[in-house]
Formats: C-alpha cells, structure tokens, sequence
C-alpha cells in the first residue's frame, strides 16, 4: 500500500527574517549538482515550470541546484520530521512522505506537487476550498532560481502510524522562497 504525504510553506508570509536566526551546519554528504536526485529533482522541476498553465510570458527560467539548500534540507531530513523546519534560513519549502520506502520515485514526488495545479486558480490566486496548493505555487514561483533537496528513509517519527514504520521522507529547499501572501507566482 502507498502512502503520501505532503507539506509545504514558506515563511516569507509571516516576515523575511522570521524564519529563523541560524542556519543548520551543512553534513558533509548532502548531494551534489551531478547527483542521481539532484539531477531527477531539477529536470522535474524544470518540466513543471516549462508546462505552468496559464503560460508563464516570459517563459519561466529553469531552476539550478543549490548545494547550499541541499545541505540544509539533507541536515533536517536527517531527523526524520514531518514538518516544517523553522530553522531552515532563507528557503522555501516543500515535503513529501511515503511508505514504503521506494514506492516514489523523486520526480513522481515533483509530480504530486504539481497535481495541485488543477486546485489553484490563476486568476483568483487562490485554492479551491478545502485544497492545498502551495507546492505548485513554489514550483512555479518565478521569482525563485534554485533547489535543493534530500531524502532519507526513516525508522521513527511515522507519519503514516505504527502500521508503516519504515518510511521515506523528501525535503526540498528553493531560494529565493516563493509564496508570498497576495502574490501570484508568475
């Protein structure tokens, strides 16, 4: 059985520096730009923001890799945790969650993201009530240029319950972070 989950924010609403006074110490193994994952996570990315609907005009830039948010989002990844960290500096955010570990792919998890675009109204800027859209929203943020992330499997903090012990957490990290109160993404 499959289970997602999925969570994302960017604490620009509240202020641009509320998000935290520190910034974790980058681990020495968070992926790099040549990675398998860093690579599947930009191209996914990347595919979103070129198919954003309505069309973006301009045409949305195409992200890069950040080692910076990568290191960051492998350091909270790390802890098993599904939720936000609100010591993660100047980032936006977006987390997944899967049991079991596998049943994702990193792109498939780029992909749930973006499903959120048929619950977002361009034109309204706003959700369809009772849905979440933000993931998409960050995706297509045009005003965001990088990403990182991380995935761990994990052996505590389940969200999905003691029935899925072991499972797989994603965290991507985006500079400059988009989902700024009463703005549209692009």
């Amino acid at each position: 059985m499959n289970r997602l989950l999925a969570l994302c924010m960017s604490c620009l609403t509240l202020s641009a520096t509320g998000c935290g006074e520190s910034e974790p110490v980058p681990p020495p193994h968070a992926e790099s730009a040549d990675s398998p994952l860093a690579t599947e996570m930009v191209a996914a990315h990347n595919a979103a923001r070129a198919g954003a609907n309505p069309p973006p005009q301009p045409a949305l830039a195409g992200l890069t890799w950040s080692n910076e948010a990568a290191a960051v989002a492998q350091a909270y990844a790390a802890r098993c945790e599904f939720e936000h960290n609100k010591n993660r500096g100047p980032y936006g955010e977006n987390l997944a969650a899967a049991a079991p570990p596998g049943t994702k792919t990193d792109a498939q998890v780029v992909e749930d993201w973006v499903s959120e675009a048929a619950d977002y109204s361009y034109t309204k800027n706003t959700c369809a009530s009772g849905k979440v859209c933000g993931h998409y929203t960050q995706v297509v943020w045009r005003k965001t240029t990088e990403v990182g992330c991380a995935t761990v499997i994990c052996t505590e903090n389940s969200p999905f319950g003691a029935r899925f012990p072991t499972w797989q957490l994603w965290v991507c990290n985006y500079a400059p972070p988009g989902n700024y109160a009463g703005q549209r993404p692009y």
